[in-house]
């Protein structure tokens, strides 16, 4: 099933998380076998199973894809031959070609905006990538992404893969941090519980590791938020253009 699944619907060849989608339901008999399988937008995967969409178009699309005829997909998933095909001018079904490796990543990177659903998807997408056998670290460099960068939507992802999993209270990046322990829907639960911001989940997390450690390290960001303070303030109060962009600057922030 994961090898089945590819980034684009097969329909429409546009990049996209994509639906395996058994032609011959599993519920009649549908094997797992790549003549019954077809990867699909989660809209047109919607619209086969309200009937909108002739199965026998995907049939075709498939033939295409596995260089037989449509006759024999038939045969060999175990549905009737059709009298008449149907017609059909989606993309698949034409002389197009699916979308190259480049437009799919493309596809990864114009999806980089600071929101979350976007971050979602990309972990979707990236997840199938890697599925179909491409490495995290060959995908950061195609990308010009860092390896953590591949590596934290995927995992994200792979932790909250449905909606109905997620918090949506939360942050992604609430998510991302639940995602690296050993039970992620119970951090995200105790997130939610308490109202915490990242890094009180962050330090919660920590104390229940090693709390020695965890003291230590708020003791020490405390008297690096110390020193931060001390300097600003001397800075702003040498005057100057500089401090009076900087005092400015921080009432603005600050606001």
């Amino acid at each position: 099933m994961k090898r089945a699944r590819k980034p684009y619907c097969e329909l429409t060849l546009r990049p996209c998380y994509a639906h395996v989608h058994h032609i011959k339901p599993r519920s009649q008999g549908g094997e797992d076998i790549p003549e019954n399988l077809i990867s699909l937008a989660p809209e047109v995967h919607a619209a086969v199973h309200e009937g909108r969409i002739d199965r026998y178009l995907l049939v075709r699309v498939v033939a295409k894809r596995e260089g037989l005829s449509p006759e024999e997909v038939c045969r060999r998933i175990g549905v009737p031959v059709p009298e008449e095909w149907p017609a059909g001018d989606f993309p698949g079904l034409g002389g197009k070609s699916p979308p190259s490796l480049e437009e799919v990543l493309q596809v990864v990177l114009s999806l980089e905006e600071d929101q979350d659903d976007a971050k979602w998807l990309q972990g979707e997408i990236l997840a199938v990538l890697v599925d179909m056998g491409f490495s995290k670290r060959w995908l950061a460099h195609s990308l010009r992404r860092s390896l953590s960068y591949v590596k934290n939507r995927v995992r994200t992802w792979r932790a909250f893969p449905e909606p109905h999993l997620r918090c949506p209270e939360l942050t992604w990046e609430h998510h991302k941090v639940a995602a690296l322990t050993p039970d992620p829907a119970g951090w995200l639960e105790r997130a939610a519980e308490n109202g915490w911001s990242t890094r009180q989940l962050q330090l919660a997390i920590a104390r229940e590791r090693n709390p020695e450690k965890a003291d230590a390290e708020e003791e020490r960001r405390q008297r690096e938020a110390e020193r931060l303070l001390e300097k600003v303030l001397r800075f702003v109060a040498e005057g100057g253009p500089q401090g009076a962009w900087l005092r400015e600057r921080l009432l603005e922030e600050l606001s």
